[in-house]
């Protein structure tokens, strides 16, 4: 097992604590010891609901700052990421950063089951009650959360090799909150046998789905990349993807607008993977974007020059850098040229 890979196994442990062992009354409401009070009376370990609510609301409002940042095209959550010395971009700009077919952020499914996990998690202790469907439901959600958080770390570390501390912290919380739940002894002792199969069931769901959300957004060069990972090789299987081709042709305002960008040393920074960065070049055009060097920044990328674009600190893509001075986002060409103008007087 690779290094990188033994992180998503040992990320709960962050936060559950080094060598937990079940307590023999696990499945007792005593396991987490509470002066209870008449509310808390009938309802199955208030305590853990509590901690795991907690857990569960703190990821809520990390994937609505995703989802939010992801539909408005914000660049906040990559510039918050560069803050702890890693790049978000790959991830949550790339192909597996949406539902497979839509373009729904799959960020907005981590905004539903972290809800959920919370509902789940905490209802009971304001309703003062309980039952063992509930218990139940809230075990197989959070081990279905865990599973997805476990493969997408080997996703993050294992293939694009990345250092994410939005994902990491998500991760943190899925598996966390399994953790807590199987420990704490959630599954009702009754009903223990159904409660297994459903969160191996649940288990097995997430691991399917994580595995067509990869394979059903990348290209299938990328997917055997990805299977060689997986397996231990340390060599790519392939050299390279290389960026759709540009079919658009450039404007009289798009040739202009390079000549300038020209004589100011302009780069341009995306990943072969990145849909507005296709979409910026297809707005500059084909004879446009021949003037200006490209910068592959993914790794998996036909010539890539990842190391340059850590070394820029580049904060997502497309990224144009303009006398030394980088400009993130899809532009317009009236918004480029408001940019070269202003560049141009600076460096007078």
């Amino acid at each position: 097992m690779k290094p990188y890979y033994s992180l998503a196994l040992v990320i709960p442990l962050i936060v559950t604590g080094f060598n937990i062992q079940p307590s023999p009354r696990a499945r007792s409401i005593s396991s987490y010891p509470l002066k209870a009070t008449s509310v808390d009376d009938e309802c199955w370990n208030p305590r853990l609901r509590r901690i795991v609510g907690g857990i569960a609301a703190a990821g809520t409002l990390e994937t609505v700052f995703l989802t939010y940042s992801k539909l408005t095209e914000s660049s906040a959550a990559e510039q918050l990421c560069s803050i702890t010395g890693g790049s978000c971009s790959s991830v949550l700009n790339g192909p597996y950063a949406v539902i497979p077919g839509s373009e729904i952020p799959l960020a907005a499914v981590g905004v539903v089951a972290y809800a959920t996990v919370a509902t789940l998690a905490l209802g009971p202790t304001l309703a003062n009650k309980d039952d063992d469907n509930n218990r139940i439901l809230l075990t197989a959600l959070a081990t279905a959360m865990g599973v997805f958080s476990v493969f997408l770390m080997t996703l993050l570390f294992g293939v694009l090799k990345e250092s994410c501390a939005f994902c990491v912290a998500s991760a943190i919380f899925s598996i966390s909150m399994a953790k807590l739940l199987w420990l704490g002894g959630c599954l009702p002792e009754e009903k223990a046998k159904t409660g297994v199969s459903a969160s191996i069931s649940s288990g097995f769901v997430a691991f399917v789905a994580a595995i067509v959300l990869f394979t059903s957004n990348i290209p299938p060069t990328s997917a055997v990349n990805f299977a060689g990972e997986l397996v231990g090789s340390s060599t790519s299987l392939v050299a390279g993807e290389s960026p759709p081709s540009i079919t658009t042709t450039s404007s009289t305002q798009a040739m202009v607008l390079a000549k300038k960008m020209q004589t100011m040393d302009t780069r341009f920074y995306g990943a072969f993977w990145c849909s507005h960065c296709f979409d910026q070049k297809q707005a500059m055009g084909k004879e446009a974007m021949e003037m200006i060097p490209y910068i592959e920044c993914s790794r998996d990328g036909m010539n890539a020059q990842t190391k340059l674009c850590k070394e820029k600190d580049v904060p997502g893509y497309p990224t144009w850098e303009i006398n030394g001075k980088l400009y993130p986002g899809e532009k317009t060409l009236d918004e480029l040229e408001e940019i070269v103008k202003n560049a141009a007087l600076l460096a007078r």
